[in-house]
């Protein structure tokens, strides 16, 4: 009997290939942040945020949700498909993926004067070399993630990634040790040489698969689905994701730059970066792209939604019991983390940090609940979900027109997944058999507070230095597991799940 593509032995060796890769990425990613921020002038980071919002929100519009496509049906595909449908199908998906990206680059070449802010305008030639970021890093990011992820080729992906950010620190360094400053033109540069390496090693990797599979059997009684049924989903997730874009925190980047300056933008830009280094570790962010394709692959196979919402609630008790301590950590120790990441280029603004990693809560548990929608071809509830978060625009102006400052967009970033978890959480209780274990969460909510309160009464004064952040870290850290302790927030039967996962009996709360 063949073994499955996506079982738990598969599964397990394409998550060692993904944790490896994804600590070197995430590490030099880090190095690659804190080299930018302190080098860079406060102005020409202001402008590096801006370039960086725009891209993501033009990878997003041109991308017409096809790698939502990809992620629901390319699992199918590997299960059921020979191997020439499956190359075909691929080479499908990134072709229409690559067009799209193309066409829109060469819209935005033409219309680039017109969207800069007049401020920014010295910096035309520098925004349109970075039209050449948003084609080389899209095609790199696309082949990875629309292609090798839901393959579960791990190892070339992670491959791919930690080369391209080598190249881009590697780049950065030898400007600073040559000429001992850095110019955004510099840090241009640099992305467009790393992201090409990228692509071309996430492209030889995705050949190299699909040559291996050419001769992939296939079962004889089974028929793809056909590109209507599929555009009916990507018609739903891009609908929902557009609207999620209008009140996106890219686009909060460009309202604080218009109200609140290119200064403000840059704190905001930076505290972002800390805020999504943070989300990308949490367990169902880091293992979203194994997680996925092995929930297609059981709903598939059962066609109910029991393991569904096993696994849905397990992996979102995980990311709330690693994000917790962390959240205990920056209420108490925000400002000195901040000052040191920074060079002290942004100083007492760690409570902005505290007050934006609160958003991790509620989106610590969004990947979860869209994938349960998708996957249970219920993806019109996203829509639903994006259209009443539209709630928070009005909500931000009104924030920064009274003067609110930087709490304008956290506070409706924090309203807006809210609102989205909400609203698919009562849908899919209505409509499905999906429940939230909500008593595991809120335990999890009264492990932190708690813990908050224990650290607090037990910190002693530290040096506002590394030893010091480490030490009010730990402490922060073990007393959020001791109070875990007690109150247990997982269930016999997830103890038992995670501990045979980490192959160890360790797992205690």
């Amino acid at each position: 009997m063949s073994v499955s593509p996506y079982s738990g032995a598969v599964l397990k060796r394409s998550a060692m290939h993904f944790l490896s890769g994804k600590v070197a990425s995430g590490l030099l990613s880090l190095l690659i942040l804190l080299t930018m921020v302190r080098e860079l002038a406060v102005e020409e980071y202001g402008v590096y945020v801006f370039l960086v919002a725009g891209m993501e929100i033009a990878l997003a519009i041109t991308a017409l949700s096809l790698p939502w496509v990809a992620a629901r049906y390319l699992p199918e595909f590997r299960l059921h498909a020979n191997g020439k449908v499956l190359a075909d199908f691929v080479w499908q998906i990134l072709a229409r993926i690559s067009l799209f990206l193309f066409i829109g680059v060469l819209l935005l070449l033409m219309v680039l004067p017109w969207l800069l802010p007049v401020e920014f305008i010295r910096y035309l030639d520098v925004a349109r070399l970075y039209l050449l970021v948003l084609l080389t890093e899209g095609l790199g990011r696309h082949i990875r993630e629309s292609a090798l992820e839901p393959l579960l080729q791990q190892g070339q992906a992670q491959i791919s990634l930690v080369t391209r950010n080598m190249i881009l620190l590697s780049s950065l360094s030898a400007v600073v040790a040559i000429q001992s400053e850095v110019h955004l033109y510099h840090v241009v540069l640099a992305e467009i040489a790393a992201s090409v390496l990228g692509a071309m090693l996430a492209l030889r990797g995705l050949i190299r698969y699909l040559s291996a599979h050419r001769e992939l059997p296939g079962q004889d009684d089974w028929q793809p689905p056909n590109w209507s049924e599929m555009w009916s989903i990507a018609r739903h997730m891009y609908v929902s994701h557009f609207i999620t874009l209008t009140y996106s925190s890219q686009v909060f980047i460009f309202l604080i730059q218009r109200y609140l300056g290119v200064e403000a933008t840059a704190l905001f830009g930076f505290l972002r970066n800390l805020f999504e280094h943070i989300s990308r570790y949490l367990p169902a962010t880091l293992l979203f792209s194994l997680i996925r394709p092995k929930l297609v692959a059981s709903y598939v196979a059962a066609g109910d939604m029991v393991e569904l919402t096993r696994n849905a609630n397990i992996t979102g008790k995980s990311s709330l019991f690693v994000l917790m301590p962390i959240l205990v950590f920056a209420w108490l120790a925000g400002d000195d983390l901040v000052s040191l990441l920074s060079g002290e280029k942004f100083d007492h603004t760690g409570y902005y940090l505290a007050g934006l990693l609160l958003a991790l809560i509620p989106l610590s548990q969004r990947q979860i609940l869209v994938a349960v929608t998708i996957v249970s071809d219920r993806s019109y509830l996203c829509t639903w979900g994006s259209s009443l978060s539209m709630l928070v625009l009005p909500l931000a102006y009104w924030l920064l027109e009274a003067g609110y400052g930087l709490w304008s967009p956290i506070v409706a970033i924090i309203a807006n997944q809210i609102i989205f978890n909400t609203t698919l959480i009562v849908a899919l209780m209505r409509v499905t058999t999906y429940r939230p274990d909500s008593i595991g969460y809120f335990k999890l909510l009264v492990a932190a507070f708690l813990g908050l309160i224990l650290t607090q009464q037990l910190s002693i004064p530290v040096h506002s230095n590394w030893f010091g952040l480490f030490i009010m870290a730990t402490l922060a850290g073990s007393c959020f597991l001791l109070v875990a302790y007690f109150i247990k927030p997982f269930h016999e039967e997830e103890r038992a799940r995670l501990n045979r996962l980490l192959n160890r009996k360790i797992f205690v709360w």
